[in-house]
């Protein structure tokens, strides 16, 4: 009766005012009423609390911010939506559109993005599964251990940030992070990594590697899309359980210089692949590559996969400025690309002009931060040495960019 009084015109005084079946509540009142039923049950009947949260979503609007409604014609065909995209595709679309506390701004896109996402994982397990019958047993030195260190500790980084999340229910967010991780880091990166060159074999330690990786991938997304997760789970080998009840892994602790390691290495094979494009250069043709770098090691490091992914047959290090090479620029570091195709160095000097007035404007703002006195004094010790960093490492890429064009 009290859950009822609260609900309904306190003007009403007759009897129907403590009657359930003549009120007329709204939908959020019958979700509290069916809450407070469950917890008198369980203290009740099980003598302790049932649960400690709620969680209540926002609600469903069209792309315009419009309330979904019969009368509007603007309710999307649930059945149809799953016949279009998939069953895991639609669950994705809305997951991915739900931020906790918001109201849900469902567009068909984010189902048609779904798709796209079982399709790129579909595509990954028919590569992996490619590389089944061509392992062979190496003497344990590869190639491939960076890579293997840098996914797992990204995988264990991303597990305490999803559990973190979890416990926020920040479930939009959570899936975010997972869908970067799958889409950017493992199908993007880490499985070009370890790829075998055409027709050789796989080393059966990566591999091994590589399917637990997947295993735990597929588990990690299990909650949003159980379906396909479920069906890859079993198709990569032959399971003792099923995904929907076997419990998660404790995540470990990362080690932060192999992740800014594997940062490095993706800065870097992406600017040298923008500057072979840049310079009319095939993906695939032949290149030596120069370093001047204070951090030789850390290129040591990551040489073996750096040379592969974008083709250069020897790395050296240098401690003087290439002539007749295409110089590029990554955080403070100088590569310089030879190539036996006559370069174009009218199109590199255009280029180190625009990144270099990108970074004279970029330095003018932070220097503008850093003179603003209220900002130095209110903002937090490491908000202003991180302002600091910017404005040396600005510094750094300004000089090294003039260089390389004082040597054009």
């Amino acid at each position: 009766i009290e859950v009822f009084k609260g609900i309904t015109n306190p003007g009403n005084k007759d009897i129907n005012y403590y009657y359930p079946t003549s009120v007329l509540v709204t939908g959020q009142d019958i979700i509290f009423f069916w809450v407070a039923r469950m917890i008198m049950a369980g203290m009740e009947y099980k003598h302790e609390k049932p649960f400690s949260d709620v969680y209540f979503t926002g609600m469903v609007r069209d792309k315009q911010g419009r309330k979904m409604s019969k009368s509007l014609g603007n309710s999307p065909d649930l059945l149809d939506l799953i016949e279009r995209f998939g069953a895991d595709a639609v669950r994705f679309g809305i997951m991915i559109s739900s931020p906790a506390g918001n109201d849900l701004l469902f567009d068909e896109s984010s189902c048609e993005q779904g798709r796209n996402f079982n399709n790129k994982i579909w595509n990954a397990l028919k590569l992996v599964k490619m590389w089944e019958e061509r392992q062979a047993v190496s003497n344990g030195q590869t190639g491939d251990s960076f890579a293997i260190n840098w996914f797992e500790n990204r995988l264990n980084e991303v597990k305490a940030e999803v559990e973190s999340l979890y416990k926020d229910f920040r479930l939009s967010e959570a899936l975010k992070t997972i869908y970067s991780l799958i889409w950017d880091d493992f199908c993007s990166w880490y499985l070009e990594w370890v790829k075998p060159e055409f027709e050789k074999p796989i080393d059966k330690t990566v591999y091994e590697k590589t399917v637990g990786f997947f295993e735990e991938l597929m588990q990690l997304l299990h909650p949003f899309m159980p379906f396909v997760t479920e069906e890859i789970y079993h198709t990569l080998k032959d399971q003792k359980e099923d995904l929907v009840i076997k419990q998660f892994a404790t995540a470990q602790p990362v080690d932060k210089s192999v992740l800014k390691n594997g940062s490095l290495l993706k800065e870097v094979i992406t600017a040298i692949r923008d500057a072979k494009v840049k310079a009319q250069l095939k993906p695939r043709d032949i290149i030596r590559l120069h370093i001047l770098s204070a951090h030789t090691d850390t290129y040591k490091n990551i040489g073996t996969i750096l040379s592969k992914q974008v083709s250069a047959e020897e790395i050296l290090y240098t401690n003087n400025i290439v002539s007749n090479s295409i110089t590029v620029i990554v955080q403070k570091d100088k590569l310089f690309i030879e190539s036996a195709t006559k370069l174009d160095t009218g199109a590199q000097k255009e280029q180190l002009l625009k990144d270099l007035d990108y970074q004279k404007g970029f330095l003018a703002s932070v220097e503008k931060k850093l003179s603003n006195e209220r900002f130095v004094q209110n903002a937090k010790p490491e908000v202003v040495a991180a302002e600091q960093k910017k404005k040396a490492d600005a510094e750094a890429k300004i000089k090294a960019i003039e260089e390389s064009l004082a040597s054009l």
